[in-house]
Order: structure tokens, then sequence, then C-alpha cells
């Protein structure tokens, strides 16, 4: 990808995602900002750059880069992050709640539940 098409990557959500006002804000004839062409490629670049066969042979690389520098703290948020991509590993999403049961429990001391009533 070319820097040009990088900042415009980066530059979408500003603009809210407009493409024709964000290629002219990075340097983009109006012209070519208008141009069908320029989106197809645009589009093309970014489906090859954020294809999961592309995330995993980047994730790949920096993983090894970082065991060549053994830098073993990174290379363990890659296999973190690689076992994610390839679905081994699941994130915990505890909710914790709070019920507050005070008021019901002083209710019922208050008028308590006459059970042998129901009895048929």
């Amino acid at each position: 990808m070319t820097l040009r098409q990088d900042m415009l990557i980066r530059k979408l959500p500003e603009n809210d995602y407009n493409v024709a006002q964000t290629m002219r804000d990075v340097g983009y004839s109006s012209a070519t900002a208008r141009s069908g062409a320029q989106y197809a490629l645009l589009r093309k670049k970014i489906e090859k750059a954020y294809s999961p066969e592309q995330i995993k042979a980047d994730i790949v690389k920096a993983e090894k880069d970082f065991a060549k520098d053994k830098d073993n703290s990174n290379r363990a948020r890659m296999l973190e992050l690689r076992a994610r991509v390839q679905g081994l590993g699941k994130d915990s999403n505890a909710t914790q709640v709070n019920v507050n049961i005070n008021d019901t429990i002083a209710k019922l001391k208050a008028n308590p539940i006459d059970a042998t009533n129901d009895i048929a």
C-alpha cells in the first residue's frame, strides 16, 4: 500500500467514512477522488491487507522477529494473538451483578406468606 493510501485509510473515520472527501484531504485530485477506478483499487488492496491469510502471515513474521530478538514478552503476546485468531482461546466476559434483596426480606418479615391456605 502506498503512503497516501495508508493515510486515506487512517483518516476515513475523521470524515465519517466519506471516501471522496478523505481522498481530497490526503492529496488526491478532485477528478481522482470521483474516479471509480481508485475506489476499486483501494478496495482490492484493503481486502488483501486484511485477509485472514495475510493477518496470519503477519503474526507469524512478527513472532519470528520476536524470537530472533529474544523478546519473550512480545513473543508470548503474539502466541496468544495467534491462538485467538485460530479460535483456540476463549475470552471470558464474566458479568458481575449486584442484587439488593434487603427490601424484599423486610417486606416478607412484615407480611409473612401463609402457605397453609394455598393447599387444596
